[in-house]
């Protein structure tokens, strides 16, 4: 009997201490994983092209447990201090960093780097500073497209003058014979200058018959590295070339926009022609766009800025801006998201370069650029959805290219420093092909007789004589 109780007594004990019953449990689940915390901490959210890396980034977080944070500096760099701060504060695991003031910016990245966060920093790599990655377009090919663009439309321009070459239709893309790919750029030399067909004949028309051209550089901020670099491709290309002067390097710190009168109302006001503008970003050169359109200098001012931003996308298809060198925010965005993600969580990732860097060699991804002019908008439409496109209309029905029209007059000999040169009188020729189109070129002197030479059919030999303009502005 005591052997009874004494089995009740440790069985009731058992029930007490495990009520379930050892076959009625169920196995204890993980408690789920806290998401990895990231921050992008970026110059200036207002830019289009951090908007669009934004859209890529939130796009792409939700295939990962990611908590992404966004600070936007708004160009203030003591406000970026602060903000890299609190991401300090709330244990981030990676920073994706786009310096406003890349002297500030080392001690930014050692404060990141001594808290045990990875930092990938964005376009603009602080010198000699330890980062995890550098994410950051093709800087020296976006300065040689805008320089080789410049030469295409040179020689575009010196074939018209000399006859040497009857315009095709607008729209028509002309190639190197035998050439699959651009080959290296500033190849100088008659026939040693590989083109891309990116300019159109109607474009180069807008070229003086003055030699050599006169080209500004827009720079941006002159700390930046990507400024340095683009500005320094460009010169490369161009420099050496009797056909081409570059008449100054500007700097407009932090890319304000807002400076951009000033600099070429200084360069006008002094009496220098301008011929090329060429700005290391789409802000400066919508800018210098919006400027000359005011003077009246837009029809024979050449224009080239980097991002293809909003504004300069819709300049370009309405004819006010010559060409942009996309940068392809798209591609930034992903790969930045992409190291940031895998430095969070193993401490390396898939770079496929290296940046020397003073001291250190840096983890990189470098993304490819393209240049679009009027020709390729479509390749920026996805992007900036919305925008009619007035250009690309006015070309299907047949409208002249941006080369002033019958009768109009160009005030541009008035304004400050363009005039003051002779120049021979000029015509305007209006091509119209059986297919519609129609395609305008200015010439020096008047027009005697007008051939078809051979590759198209023989249409009427429409003759259109014309008194030159006398237009006072240096050759333009």
């Amino acid at each position: 009997m005591k052997l009874f109780k004494c089995y009740m007594f440790v069985l009731l004990v058992m029930m007490l201490l495990f009520p379930g019953g050892c076959g009625n449990r169920e196995p204890q689940r993980k408690p789920a994983e806290a998401p990895v915390r990231i921050g992008f901490a970026l110059a200036d959210m207002e830019r289009d092209g951090n908007k669009t890396i934004k859209k890529t980034v939130d796009k792409g977080k939700q295939k990962a447990n990611l908590h992404i944070t966004w600070l936007d500096a708004r160009q203030d760099p003591v406000e970026q201090d602060r903000q890299l701060d609190e991401l300090i504060k709330k244990k981030a695991k990676a920073v994706v960093l786009q310096p406003v003031d890349p002297t500030r910016a080392v001690a930014q990245v050692e404060k990141l780097a001594r808290a045990g966060i990875k930092v990938v920093v964005l376009e603009n790599l602080p010198m000699n500073t330890p980062a995890d990655g550098y994410i950051a377009s093709d800087h020296v090919m976006a300065g040689r497209l805008q320089a080789r663009f410049v030469l295409e439309a040179l020689r575009r321009a010196d074939e018209l003058k000399n006859g040497r070459m009857t315009p095709p239709p607008v729209g028509t893309i002309i190639r190197p014979q035998g050439q699959q790919h651009e080959q290296p750029d500033g190849a100088g030399g008659d026939g040693g200058e590989q083109t891309s067909g990116a300019v159109d004949y109607s474009v180069a028309g807008q070229l003086p018959a003055t030699r050599p051209l006169n080209v500004v550089l827009l720079r941006g901020d002159p700390r930046d590295q990507m400024a340095a670099a683009i500005t320094a491709a460009c010169r490369e290309v161009l420099n050496g070339r009797e056909d081409v002067r570059i008449i100054g390097v500007y700097d407009h710190p932090r890319l304000d926009p807002a400076t951009v009168p000033a600099t070429l109302g200084q360069i006008l006001g002094r009496g220098e022609r301008v011929d090329v503008v060429l700005a290391n970003d789409s802000g400066l050169a919508v800018a210098a766009v919006d400027y000359l359109k005011a003077g009246g200098y837009d029809k024979n001012v050449l224009t080239v800025g980097v991002g293809a931003n909003e504004q300069s996308f819709r300049a370009l298809v309405n004819g006010e801006h010559d060409a942009e060198v996309d940068v392809q925010p798209e591609m930034l965005g992903q790969f930045a998201l992409d190291a940031a993600v895998d430095l969070a969580g193993n401490g390396h990732w898939q770079y496929n370069t290296r940046a020397v860097n003073g001291d250190y060699s840096i983890p990189a991804r470098i993304v490819p650029v393209r240049l679009v002019t009027a020709r390729n908008a479509y390749l920026l439409e996805q992007r900036h959805k919305g925008i009619k496109k007035d250009r690309q209309e006015q070309r299907q029905e047949g409208a002249p290219e941006r080369q002033g029209g019958e009768g109009e007059q160009q005030a541009q000999g008035e304004q400050g420093g363009q005039g003051g040169q002779d120049q021979p009188n000029k015509t305007m020729l209006r091509i119209t092909t059986q297919e519609g189109k129609t395609v305008e070129v200015q010439i020096d002197g008047e027009v005697k007789k007008i051939e078809s030479m051979g590759g198209g059919r023989q249409g009427q030999d429409d003759q259109q004589g014309g008194q030159g303009q006398d237009q006072g502005n240096g050759g333009q």
